[in-house]
């Protein structure tokens, strides 16, 4: 009695283990390109499986109750998470980008295709689906990438000339860390500025961006016109960047790229004005649709976080 109560856990144990492997996978560097992180075939086909493996491997009918079929491939994808986190694989930031599709497919297709495959288990070849991804990865490597360049912007109005603040858009001061506040991309790990310096070097413009995690970004000065416009370049080759599964997957990689961060002044009398942070940002992906979520829903918390510090800083 106590073996069938274990086995019929089983399927979870090995949906981690098959999830991990899939994952360190990706992080061998002559077979990350064919085992893409960021891919269709890891984000909704591994997870679908995942969540299979406690409906193949289950030594009751499981497949006779759909509550289960729904809930159990969910339990499974949850535990290969929390293991990735535990072993440090992923943050949590990484969790809630790869959690959502995740829970997604393995919840849906429990359902749909959970009965379908327990009712085909005499037959041993159903076991083959678990090869998929072996297969599937390196057929969608065939395919380029799309890029897309994508822009954010957001303003404030702030009871200063356009005199006043220029300068303070160039080196912001130390950030108020109670007005920047605390929202969910913080409370996740997305690390918060708290000042910039700027400096002179072979008569060229640079900034270094300070942030919380000791994460520095290194900028150059594109143009600038004093009072009006200024815009930088992120270099995040010369940055200081996390050891963290968020900088190492996403910033390091080649699925998202910073360009142009610029801030325009547009002067509504002698003691107002209206300033515009912009931020362009090109995603590399097959899905597009669903990174640019998160980096359009990041961009803009950070822009109107910071208009908003720089604000207090100013008319404080």
């Amino acid at each position: 009695m106590k073996i069938k109560n274990v086995s019929q856990y089983a399927g979870f144990v090995l949906g981690i283990l098959y999830g991990i492997a899939f994952r360190l996978l990706s992080d061998m560097d002559h077979l990350s390109g064919l085992y893409d992180l960021f891919s269709i075939t890891f984000i909704w086909i591994i997870p679908t499986l995942i969540g299979l493996f406690p409906i193949l491997f289950s030594s009751n009918k499981l497949y006779l109750s759909p509550l289960k079929l729904f809930l159990y491939p969910i339990i499974s994808v949850f535990l290969f998470l929390i293991t990735t986190y535990l072993t440090g694989l992923e943050d949590v930031f990484c969790l809630f980008i790869m959690g959502i599709p995740c829970f997604i497919a393995a919840g849906v297709l429990g359902i749909l295709l959970g009965a379908f495959l327990k009712d085909k288990i005499v037959n041993k070849k159903i076991y083959s689906i678990f090869l998929l991804p072996l297969i599937l990865s390196p057929v969608e490597n065939i395919f380029p990438n799309k890029s897309q360049v994508f822009k954010e912007t957001h303003s404030v109005i702030i009871h200063k000339s356009a005199s006043a603040i220029f300068p303070n858009l160039l080196e912001v001061q130390p950030i108020n860390t109670i007005v920047y506040g605390n929202g969910f991309f913080q409370t996740v790990g997305i690390p918060t500025p708290i000042n910039s310096k700027i400096f002179s070097k072979d008569s060229l413009l640079y900034r270094i961006g300070y942030f919380t995690d000791d994460l520095k970004l290194y900028e150059s000065v594109e143009e600038l016109k004093e009072n009006h416009f200024v815009s930088f370049q992120v270099h995040l080759d010369k940055s200081e960047l996390r050891d963290k599964p968020t900088d190492l997957h996403i910033m390091k990689s080649d699925y998202f790229k910073f360009g142009k961060i610029s801030y325009e002044l547009i002067p509504i009398n002698n003691t107002t004005t209206k300033v515009v942070l912009s931020c362009e940002y090109t995603i590399n992906s097959k899905m597009n649709f669903y990174a640019n979520f998160w980096a359009k829903n990041i961009i803009a918390d950070f822009e109107k976080r910071l208009l908003k510090s720089i604000k207090n800083n100013l008319e404080a």
